[in-house]
């Protein structure tokens, strides 16, 4: 049974990290603890190995799960070497994460664009080829700059002039980016939980935001089932298994449902998936104890 190991959830990711615990021990009693990575994991990852190989000799887990992201442990399990940092994660503990390959094509807002793209999956219009941007066809007020790889709202801004937007794409030179036509409209998120064999999502519509494009600070728990198989066709087409979060904007003049990017990840929403009936964490727990039969 799942709760006969011990589970080391690993990172906080403000208050993610405590529900995912509550669900597990709290509410469903099984053995498990929460260590904080008090770094930025996308900018230390060998600071994340030491403060990880410390968490797994301290807390001895059977099981470790990524809280925030998942890339620096898949690289860490998968043997990527790092410049002055030789720790190697113990065979014996199994970890709930994907590989690093389709975790850098889902995080990749360029990347993972172009995957909806070949999908046949709507998404606002696209205004830039790769470098080039095609300024003729810009309407300034409605464009949305996205870094490739952001977190939290974070990479994403709204240009409101020409060089607002030469600035952004000048601060990251030969990075990718996207600049995309901004839907008037409602953000709407799907987390979803896949295996062989098992899918479940769930649909909220962001209500508030703290500032600006960041992250949610009111949610509200919707029905959107055409959303949730969208979700399950990105994530079927790549065979991804765990957790993943996705953006859509829906517009208000047509109700028609735009992509937006990708989050392989446990996500903000998680406490009002969890409050709707949808209890993220068990239910990927569970699953992949499904898979894993010799645990």
């Amino acid at each position: 049974m799942v709760m006969n190991h011990k589970v080391l959830l690993f990172g906080t990711m403000g208050d993610i990290g405590e529900t995912v615990l509550k669900s597990l021990r709290d509410t469903h009693g099984i053995n498990a603890v929460l260590v904080d990575f008090p770094q930025n994991m996308f900018h230390d990852e060998p600071g994340y190995r030491i403060f990880l190989d410390r968490a797994i000799r301290e807390h001895e887990p059977d099981v470790i799960i990524p809280i925030g992201s998942q890339l620096a442990l898949a690289r860490f399990r998968e043997g990527v070497p790092l410049p002055k940092n030789y720790k190697v994660l113990p065979k014996s503990i199994h970890t709930i994460t994907e590989s690093s390959d389709k975790l850098m094509l889902l995080d990749s807002k360029v990347r993972c664009s172009a995957m909806a793209a070949q999908l046949g999956i709507a998404q606002p219009q696209m205004l830039n080829n790769a470098d080039t941007v095609d300024y003729d066809r810009i309407e300034w007020g409605r464009v949305i700059f996205k870094r490739d790889s952001s977190f939290g709202g974070s990479g994403v801004f709204r240009p409101r002039t020409r060089q607002a937007l030469d600035r952004l794409i000048a601060q990251q030179p030969g990075r990718p980016f996207l600049v995309e036509e901004f839907i008037e409209g409602y953000d709407v998120s799907v987390d979803a939980v896949r295996f062989p064999g098992f899918y479940k999502a769930a649909c909220y519509r962001t209500l508030a935001r703290k500032q600006g494009q960041g992250p949610a600070s009111e949610r509200k728990a919707i029905d959107f089932p055409e959303l949730c198989q969208t979700a399950r066709r990105i994530l079927d087409h790549i065979d991804y298994n765990g957790v993943c979060g996705f953006d859509f904007r829906i517009s208000e003049s047509t109700g028609q449902a735009y992509f937006l990017e990708c989050n392989p990840r446990f996500t903000g929403g998680i406490g009002t998936q969890i409050e709707a009936g949808f209890d993220i964490p068990f239910e990927m727990l569970r699953n992949w104890r499904g898979q894993n039969s010799n645990m």
